[in-house]
């Protein structure tokens, strides 16, 4: 469809994603939510001291260190790619104002170093 009538496919795709946006969002939000509620709940209830692997085992790492390494790998993930995508995604169609300008070009970085400067 889309190959033939590209046009015609982005319409019908936009309109169902409206449809799904208007009358199923609650279905994710309350998914994620019970989703967080029963991991919390795990967490604090006796399954959260079952230990993996053998009964002497201790862990490689501590808890610590184990957010420092998911915190590191979040952050460079995250400027790896959006270090280069958002500056372009914003320099095509910034929001406000004509695309590919120098005007959008530094609006571009502006937004970027908002999103990715000292507090991200």
């Amino acid at each position: 469809m889309g190959v033939i009538n590209p046009d015609g496919a982005k319409v019908f795709f936009s309109l169902i994603q409206k449809w799904l946006i208007t009358n199923t969002s609650w279905i994710y939000v309350t998914t994620v939510g019970t989703m967080l509620f029963f991991s919390v709940w795990l967490m604090v209830s006796r399954m959260g001291d079952i230990r993996l692997g053998p009964d002497h085992s201790t862990p490689d790492y501590t808890n610590t260190s184990w957010f420092a390494m998911l915190f590191s790998a979040g952050m460079g993930i995250g400027l790896l790619f959006f270090g280069v995508a958002e500056p372009i995604m914003h320099f095509a169609s910034p929001p406000i104002g004509e695309g590919s300008t120098v005007a959008s070009a530094k609006e571009a970085l502006e937004i970027t170093f908002f999103h990715w400067g000292l507090h991200a």
